[in-house]
């Protein structure tokens, strides 16, 4: 009898060790009570020291406030999958582990846990995370979401949007102890909650997103987490009605569309979340309007995507002239859309689904079209910030323009600012590039804002162009008026001119001149044609070397 006892308890342990590389047993307040397996190469101790330890200890920050969640909730229903947590040893180093738990009914005051090592490959696949709350960023959860779709047998995924209001300003009101405890423990909230235990992230300051599967107990899930956190809240310190919770449900499906495609739609869904800023929006409300842009957004990718390879969009070209003497300089091409969408709100969400780089070039394949058809015109076509910033655009654009040859001086490059420039190094190579092989260069949009007043202290250009709101303020406004003429003087030092736009009427054009403007573009001057004109030939710059590097 005592052979087939020793013989059963030695199955278990042996099944326990082929699934686990570490067993560690505990009480009830979670407190190490015995331990076997590889410990020292895990945790960094020696097995027989980790008896009195917390389990909850044998990680740091973030990662310390989920591995305390999950013991409690072991503790409570009797039973966790394994989840993705890394364990900290004593000289710093983490090892990325799994950590399952069960709890025997005939034994109350013990819970068991596993802890797995994973796999080099899958460990070094790690995902950026937040520092302060340890959940994912925004790209990260992002992938997630991909994986959620594309995984199939475990449901329809689903993206739950969450806004803290006044989480942010709560943390700072606290002790530096306080916020960084009520952080790590909202981390630990929303990854409890996200499919597998790591796929919640921090989407912007006070939103985040989680991923979960469909499940019929949703409403009494959500209930629990707005429960939770404001237990979180409360035992931190913040005061009743400081920070209020918002949630959306949104379901995802592929619906037909290739993973890039799935990756741009989430993506641009958690951006305008974000850009909502939490105002006026109430759960129902905010729900139901985020799940039809989601439905919306599928369908827009997917067409915006065939416009750009179908090439069903046109070209119009309006006039650059100079404002004293009446000649064109040059026309910029500006793009047209048959959806009845305005350029700029094409152009930004192009930009926040990822297709923005294949519309640019689009865009200036027609106008190299158009060039070749008419070689003594000069032409202008705008550039987002983003596709510079992208090698592959780089590269393909290199060998768009490398055919042009005496044609250079006449093709210019505008380059807008819908999107910010964060890597300003490389963006200003590519421009030196672009001037060095005869191209003029156009800084578009230039307004008061700071980033301006940054790129052209970064970027040789030929060109600023003034934002048209910018320069028709300045009718009323003698601020206006003193932050133009201050541009013009330094555009001046700089060696570059300056255009400004919608000009509709000659009292603007006037007042352009005064303020130092030379080059106006506006009704005044002309209206966009659908035909590139032949304007008075400008004079040519020298080229120079072939390839972008």
């Amino acid at each position: 009898m005592k052979d087939t006892v020793r013989l059963e308890r030695d199955r278990h342990v042996a099944f326990a060790f082929a699934a686990a590389d570490l067993l560690v047993e505990t009480d009830a307040q979670g407190l190490i009570v015995s331990a076997s397996g590889a410990a020292q190469s895990i945790v960094g101790r020696p097995v027989a020291s980790l008896p009195g330890i917390r389990i909850e200890d044998l990680s740091a920050g973030p990662e310390r406030a989920f591995v305390r969640r999950l013991f409690a909730r072991t503790h409570d229903v009797g039973r966790v999958d394994p989840m993705p947590v890394a364990v900290t040893r004593p000289d710093g180093t983490t090892t990325q582990v799994l950590l399952g738990g069960c709890q025997l009914p005939n034994l109350p005051s013990r819970v068991f846990l596993s802890i797995t090592v994973l796999p080099s490959s899958l460990a070094a696949a790690a995902l950026p995370r937040d520092d302060t709350t340890g959940l994912l960023t925004q790209d990260g959860l992002r992938h997630r979401a991909e994986q959620a779709i594309q995984t199939p047998g475990q449901g329809p995924a689903r993206l739950k949007l969450l806004k803290i209001e006044g989480l942010e300003g709560a943390a700072r009101q606290l002790t530096p102890e306080r916020a960084v405890l009520m952080m790590e423990e909202v981390g630990a909230a929303l990854r409890e909650l996200s499919l597998g235990g790591d796929a919640a992230g921090r989407i912007g300051g006070e939103n985040f997103g989680i991923v979960t599967t469909a499940r019929g107990d949703d409403a009494k899930a959500d209930a629990a987490l707005m429960r939770d956190l404001g237990e979180v809240f409360r035992s931190v310190g913040v005061r009743e009605g400081q920070i209020s919770t918002h949630l959306a449900q949104l379901d995802l499906s592929a619906q037909g569309l290739s993973d890039d495609d799935i990756g741009r739609a989430v993506t641009y869904a958690m951006n305008n979340f974000v850009k909502s800023g939490g105002k006026g929006f109430g759960v129902k409300s905010l729900a139901g309007g985020l799940a039809a842009a989601v439905n919306e957004t599928v369908a827009r990718v997917a067409s915006t995507r065939k416009m750009i390879e179908d090439g069903t969009f046109t070209l119009a070209y309006q006039p650059v002239v100079g404002i004293k003497s009446g000649l064109v300089h040059h026309y910029e091409a500006l793009s047209r859309f048959s959806d009845g969408k305005s350029t700029f709100e094409t152009i930004t969400f192009s930009e926040d689904v990822g297709l923005v780089a294949t519309l640019d070039m689009a865009i200036c394949t027609r106008a190299l079209a158009a060039l070749r058809l008419n070689p003594t015109a000069r032409v202008a076509v705008n550039l987002s910030g983003l596709s510079i910033q992208t090698e592959s655009f780089r590269q393909a654009f290199s060998e768009l323009i490398r055919p042009l040859n005496d044609l250079r001086s006449n093709l210019l490059f505008e380059l807008t600012e819908s999107a910010s420039i964060d890597n300003l190094e490389e963006a200003s190579s590519f421009l030196r590039w672009l001037r060095k092989l005869g191209h003029e260069v156009c800084l578009d949009d230039f307004g008061a804002g700071a980033a301006a007043y940054s790129y052209l202290r970064r970027f040789d250009v030929d060109f600023v162009k003034i934002d048209g709101p910018f320069l028709n303020a300045a009718i009323g406004q003698g601020r206006e008026r003193a932050l133009i003429r201050s541009i013009c003087v330094l555009c001046a030092e700089l060696g570059c001119k300056v255009i400004g736009e919608m000009i509709e009427d000659q009292k603007l054009s006037n007042l352009a001149v005064s303020l130092g403007i030379e080059y106006g573009q506006g009704w005044l001057y002309g209206k966009p044609v659908a035909e590139l004109p032949q304007p008075v030939k400008a004079g040519h710059r020298k080229g120079g070397t072939e390839t972008w590097s």
